[in-house]
């Protein structure tokens, strides 16, 4: 009944689109690290944590898409 949903003939496709996943979830965590400022950094720090996660989310985010695209 789930074969249809769960088809595991290919797991490296499913592994692409978790780190697609994982980097669009790092993105919103730049996104919300820039705008609400939760632990109270400097502007300076602020931005650079929101450039770091940004970074991060990009690079995983691409590797998930390369990994998806090879299957």
């Amino acid at each position: 009944m789930l074969e249809f949903a769960l088809n595991f003939e290919e797991p490296v496709y499913y592994i692409g689109k978790t780190l697609e996943l994982m980097g669009i979830v790092c993105l919103g965590a730049a996104l919300y690290l820039g705008l609400f400022n939760p632990f109270g950094y400097s502007e300076a720090k602020a931005m650079g944590v929101e450039m770091g996660f940004l970074a991060l989310g990009i690079v995983v985010f691409f590797i998930g898409r390369l990994i998806e695209k090879q299957h």
